[in-house]
């Protein structure tokens, strides 16, 4: 029996994973963040965090991590898109 090969998702795909979970939990902690939202490392979560706050789709302030009215509209339009890509 032959196993499958885990595939490795792209930045978008890991990218649309932090906005989907900020888009619905609100405000959280960056730590709390890279836990539930990803499986990456550390420092491979903070990389694709810093492109999205760099982005202006994410803002980390004093109460944690959350999306911008910016990063919900491309989240909404990413939602609409993967699926016919992936």
């Amino acid at each position: 029996m032959k196993r499958r090969k885990a595939q490795r998702k792209t930045a978008v795909q890991i990218r649309f994973e932090i906005l989907e979970y900020l888009r619905y939990a609100g405000p959280t902690p960056r730590t709390h963040l890279w836990r539930r939202a990803t499986t990456l490392s550390y420092d491979d979560f903070l990389k694709h965090l810093h492109h999205l706050i760099e982005k202006g789709l994410v803002v980390e302030d004093e109460d944690g991590c959350r999306i911008t009215e910016m990063g919900k509209k491309v989240y909404d339009q990413l939602k609409d898109l993967l699926p016919t890509i992936f």
